[in-house]
């Protein structure tokens, strides 16, 4: 990135305001000049649209003094059948909405990916017009609305971007929930080589960060606390993420949620704590994840969970390792950790347990239990499987390495 700088200030600065389009400004401003820093001073934010990232810029705060505040969510019903690919949608209170605004457009058939989340950039009578093409037919029969939510920070599509020393607040008692496919405090779609560093995601109403389809993203001495959906969610592909000293606590979902075909991914150091559900989710042909040197402690859920999935699609090649993994299972009583899935190559070794330490309810291949720091023996219950599981040390070990991501890996996502 190159050394051009800007400040951003509520009261003083290079640009002055307290809104998403000074900031927007700025960025836009540094990423012509082919990149360098945006430093937002303290203040609190007014975010009436996300933040949009840039390529080579770095926007950088002052810890918890810097907000970006989320304020609270209006919606408005469709009026008429809106098509897959158009870049408007009609509404029966535009009143409502103006232009620069964020909006989360959807109805009860156009769930995920098929949800569209852009910026209103005209009005024309009932008329909004978008930034971004319609993911899927709307409809008012099937309940279509639109509504001002999305992402506080978002980036599509960019490269070698960071985020650093900010607190996120989405004031999630006065806003619509938005699903992690399509926003999150934080969201990435395609974004690569992209670092979050001293970021605080707090009481957003869906999930913390939320990363789909990217490479390389490396999320660092941060949190993601009391947010609605899940605390992080790599999903949709995403492959050689790193996760550092990051916690996340008292989200309504899991701590983290590996979603879907996420590979070569490091989770260390991080503290995953009374979140609603379980610490850790694994399922949807994820594989190669080292889950290292965590606290994952006092979940409702799991510790760990492996998914159900068809055909052994999930969970294979994974470390867990060096973790104190207790008190979790608090709404289910079974296990610390439990295997629902049929994973090939799993290792866990040298792990602190509660009392019960594994549970296993599907056929299981090479998977390895050694090692538990508070006794002699894991406590280890299976249905049956027993056989497949083995009590020593692994004679190799597994060929994971997120720094060292194999060509191959990446090509579901790239043309070829």
């Amino acid at each position: 990135m190159e050394n051009y700088e800007i400040t951003v200030g509520n009261h003083h600065g290079d640009l002055v305001g307290n809104t998403n389009m000074v900031i927007q400004c700025a960025v836009d401003k540094v990423a012509s000049l082919g990149g360098g820093i945006v430093n937002i001073l303290p203040g609190t934010y007014r975010m009436d649209d996300s933040l949009h990232l840039r390529s080579c810029v770095t926007v950088r705060g002052h810890g918890e003094d810097t907000i970006l505040w989320k304020p609270p969510s209006i919606s408005s019903k469709v009026i008429y059948y809106l098509g897959y690919g158009h870049y408007d949608v009609s509404v029966a209170e535009p009143e409502k909405f103006h232009i620069g605004m964020g909006v989360y457009v959807s109805d009860d058939e156009s769930k995920g990916f098929y949800g569209t989340v852009a910026t209103i950039n005209r009005k024309n009578g009932n008329e909004l017009g978008l930034t971004r093409m319609l993911n899927h037919d709307i409809s008012l029969e099937c309940n279509g609305k639109v509504v001002s939510v999305y992402p506080i920070i978002s980036g599509y599509y960019i490269n070698d971007a960071h985020i650093e020393n900010l607190l996120i607040d989405g004031n999630s008692q006065e806003n619509q929930y938005l699903n992690g496919c399509r926003g999150g405090g934080i969201f990435l779609l395609q974004a690569h080589d992209i670092v979050m560093r001293n970021v605080t995601v707090k009481n957003y109403n869906g999930d913390g960060i939320s990363f789909q389809q990217c490479k390389n993203t490396v999320v660092k001495d941060s949190s993601c606390i009391d947010n609605a959906g899940h605390g992080l969610h790599p999903g949709s592909g995403s492959i050689g993420s790193k996760i550092f000293n990051t916690v996340c606590s008292r989200n309504a979902r899991y701590g983290i949620y590996y979603c879907l075909r996420v590979s070569y991914s490091l989770c260390e150091g991080c503290t995953i704590e009374k979140n609603g559900s379980h610490g850790i989710s694994i399922g949807h042909r994820d594989t190669d994840i080292i889950i290292r040197n965590n606290h994952i402690i006092e979940n409702q859920g799991y510790g760990i969970y492996f998914r159900k999935d068809p055909m052994s699609q999930t969970g294979h090649r994974t470390l867990i390792t060096e973790n104190t993994i207790s008190g979790n299972s608090i709404d289910k009583g079974l296990a610390e950790i439990r295997i629902d899935s049929s994973v090939n190559d799993l290792h866990i070794l040298n792990n602190t347990f509660g009392k019960d330490a594994i549970y296993i309810d599907a056929p299981v291949k090479d998977v390895f239990v050694h090692g538990d720091h508070a006794s002699s023996a894991v406590n280890v219950t299976c249905q049956s499987f027993k056989e497949e599981v083995s009590f020593c040390r692994p004679s190799i070990e597994l060929p994971i390495d997120p720094d060292f991501v194999p060509y191959n890996a990446g090509l579901h996502l790239k043309r070829v």
